[in-house]
């Protein structure tokens, strides 16, 4: 019994660690979509795009690149001027928490939205309370229904930024409130990569 609860653990533990950020994985806030000609030269200066979530003057793109030096480097190379680098420390998701992914398409009525948590130092929270907060959000999408599904979010040191399909910006603010989560900013994107 014991060898069967020790592996059981250790499997739960490797999904956990699979959800931590890769090593260098940044979120960068823009005034405009990541150029077609930035995502096609990442490569040469050793960066990935790994998402890009644009909304116009509102954009967001998550790169992964050896540091913050080699990011900054990529950035100028193509005049990118960005508003903000945060540094992404763990990953969290609806699956952190017992719940479900998302599915893989866009339920009809909804768009995707990235809603900015204002939760300073919530990437350096242990495991224990990052997943108290999966199950916090997997709760109150339970109790909103259809109209609301999280896909993922990208802790930092500042906040989060938290990727979600909803039918509207107001189902989001309802969903903090039953969640306990304070809500920022929330735009509504196109979702282009990742």
């Amino acid at each position: 019994m014991r060898e069967f609860r020790n592996f059981v653990m250790s499997s739960a533990v490797s999904l956990l660690v699979s959800q931590a950020a890769e090593a260098g994985q940044f979120v960068v806030e823009l005034n405009k979509p990541l150029s077609v000609e930035a995502t096609a030269g990442s490569s040469h200066y050793d960066v990935a795009v790994d998402e890009t979530l644009s909304a116009g003057v509102d954009s967001y793109a998550v790169l992964t690149a050896a540091d913050e030096a080699a990011l900054q480097t990529f950035l100028k190379a193509f005049g990118i001027l960005p508003e903000k680098v945060s540094e992404v420390l763990f990953i969290n998701s609806p699956e952190v928490g017992g719940g479900a992914p998302t599915g893989a398409e866009l339920r009809s009525g909804h768009d995707v939205y990235v809603v900015e948590r204002p939760i300073p130092g919530v990437g350096f929270l242990g495991l224990e309370k990052k997943q108290q907060i999966s199950r916090n959000s997997n709760a109150a999408i339970a109790k909103l229904g259809e109209i609301v599904e999280w896909d993922h979010s990208y802790l930092t040191g500042e906040g989060t930024y938290c990727v979600y399909r909803a039918d509207s910006p107001e189902t989001l603010r309802e969903h903090g409130v039953l969640a306990g989560a304070p809500v920022g900013k929330i735009t509504k994107v196109v979702q282009v990569g990742g």
